[in-house]
């Protein structure tokens, strides 16, 4: 027998009375979010989206949710946030922290689902967020964190710490066998790229305020377009470069771990008609980026800190992606580098 669906901590009536939804008719668990509890809530208020805050604090969400409304005048199709009956987008319920947006009829593109068209829109989205988030007054100036790019020593300190706990383990677990010798074989791949790492120069290309995680589970399709770009819990100033890279890398990946460069390249064309980018700037957030990946095993802290699964399955494919790109890796930032501005 399947273990029942988890449900909102706070329970389900006071969430309803809170946001004046009436009876909830039905609440379906939704579980691809990773790092905070989402569900489909029937009520009769109509269909909505409910947030349970785990790895944001409430004060943080209610200041990126502030900026949808805004963001949405600038043509970003959003999901704006339900405001609780005393006001607040953010209600705070027993001890924990939630928001509430419209249910969105809409899907998540994978890889394969993607082609040049949906492609070029969605580059000309980011370009939207980018210039909406910019606008003067919405956000404090503030520049890009100058936290250099991870030291071979730091990764393999990152990765130590994860075999030690392997083989602490009296009996290692289908994941502990199945991750060791991945984890291993990481440090051999970063010992003979280690002469890759890129520049501690700060990176190359404009800065500003980004959405600050813009893959597919946080962009809702209907059809060709985007119809809502969700979740603006980690709103962040950051090189614009390293937006659009991880966005396509993510959204472009193919199951076996190829990246569709022809996609990248009609994505990059999308954002440039909206908003100026180099190609240098590019080149340099894709290597910066590559090199985060091969020096990160950040999906292993939930899994042996915190006793969560929800990015396991993540770990495995970054590792297929991980792969190819490195041995793709001058082809990958060659495709960054080629998208021409065009029509959207």
């Amino acid at each position: 027998m399947a273990p029942p669906e988890p449900r909102p901590r706070a329970g389900l009536d006071p969430i309803a009375r809170a946001y004046r939804l009436g009876t909830v008719t039905a609440c379906r668990y939704l579980p691809d979010g990773l790092l905070n509890r989402n569900w489909r809530l029937d009520t009769d208020a109509g269909a909505f989206a409910l947030k349970e805050l785990d790895a944001l604090d409430p004060d943080s969400a209610r200041r990126s949710l502030a900026l949808t409304a805004s963001v949405a005048a600038d043509g970003v199709p959003v999901a704006a946030a339900v405001p609780a009956a005393d006001g607040t987008t953010v209600a705070e319920i027993g001890g924990h922290g939630y928001y509430l947006t419209p249910w969105i009829d809409g899907t998540h593109l994978l890889g394969p689902d993607m082609d040049a068209g949906t492609s070029f829109h969605m580059g000309a989205v980011i370009g939207r967020i980018h210039t909406a988030l910019a606008r003067p007054g919405l956000l404090p100036e503030a520049g890009p964190s100058t936290e250099g790019p991870p030291t071979v020593a730091t990764a393999h300190d990152r990765i130590g710490d994860y075999l030690d706990q392997i083989a602490a383990r009296a009996e290692p677990d289908a994941f502990d066998r199945a991750a060791e010798p991945l984890l291993r074989s990481r440090l051999d791949l970063i010992a003979a790229h280690e002469r890759l790492r890129p520049s501690e120069d700060p990176p190359a290309g404009p800065a500003g305020w980004t959405h600050g995680d813009c893959q597919n589970w946080n962009l809702l399709w209907r059809g060709d377009r985007i119809a809502a770009v969700l979740d603006w819990d980690r709103v962040r100033p950051n090189p614009y470069g390293e937006e659009i890279v991880r966005a396509a890398t993510y959204q472009f990946a193919l199951p076996d771990g190829r990246i569709d460069l022809d996609n990248v390249a009609a994505l990059v064309a999308g954002y440039r008609t909206v908003a100026g980018i180099g190609s240098d700037a590019l080149a340099d957030a894709a290597r910066r980026r590559w090199w985060r990946l091969l020096t990160s095993v950040w999906h292993l802290k939930y899994h042996y800190y915190l006793d969560r699964t929800a990015s396991d399955r993540v770990f495995f494919s970054d590792e297929r992606l991980l792969r190819w790109w490195t041995a793709n890796l001058d082809a990958v930032e060659a495709a960054f580098t080629r998208g021409e501005a065009g029509r959207s």
